[in-house]
């Protein structure tokens, strides 16, 4: 499994010099968003704790039956505790999860972050967000109201596949970056810079 990790500070600079550029080329205002992970994924360190001790009491019961109830119930919180605690490191939680719940919970906070910081943030309905979640592997691009009316989702299915591809290899600046190029030319012919356009979405990449 590659380890992901947040953006340097060179890599931040290059993207945001790409936002800048890519907005005197189109009328579209991007917003780039990086997340650590999409949720605490709390309770799955307290779920497979509990199912492994009742494994736990299980086999005890079958191999050493002549076991107290007592001392039974002790090797069984024993084995809870433990593996609560070290499956509670923040870094682990998310890989507890099935794959289907990653992908819905980091579905869901991209498109808080869109409501929040994309969505209705332009005079025209013309942002575009490109979230990355580092944790659950899982990027979007999803464009506002003014976009979508010209152009369907599907037109940046090859742009999301390559996205996809490089955070998954752990290339998540250079599949950033790639991203906004192809935006920009799916953009580009429908939504062309205008001139003394106002910046209304900050250039920078937010980390969350």
């Amino acid at each position: 499994m590659i380890a992901m990790r947040h953006l340097s500070p060179e890599e931040r600079g290059r993207i945001e010099a790409a936002v800048t550029a890519a907005e005197k080329r189109t009328s579209a205002e991007f917003a780039v968003i990086v997340a650590r992970q999409s949720d605490e994924y709390a309770f799955f360190p307290l779920l497979w704790a509990a199912l492994l001790a009742l494994l736990t009491g299980g086999a005890v019961a079958i191999l050493s039956p002549m076991m107290s109830v007592s001392l039974s119930f002790a090797v069984q919180a024993g084995v809870f505790l433990t593996v609560g605690l070290v499956l509670h490191f923040r870094q682990l939680r998310p890989y507890l999860a099935p794959p289907a719940v990653r992908r819905e919970y980091a579905s869901r906070m991209a498109k808080l972050q869109f409501a929040e910081r994309v969505s209705e943030k332009t005079a025209k309905d013309e942002g575009v967000l490109l979230f990355v979640s580092l944790a659950e592997k899982h990027v979007e691009i999803l464009a506002d109201s003014g976009i979508a009316a010209l152009i369907p989702p599907s037109a940046f299915q090859y742009v999301i596949d390559q996205f996809i591809l490089r955070v998954r290899q752990g290339r998540l600046a250079e599949g950033v970056l790639a991203a906004i190029e192809g935006c920009v030319q799916e953009l580009q012919p429908h939504f062309p810079a205008r001139p003394d356009e106002p910046n209304e979405i900050a250039n920078r990449v937010t980390e969350i």
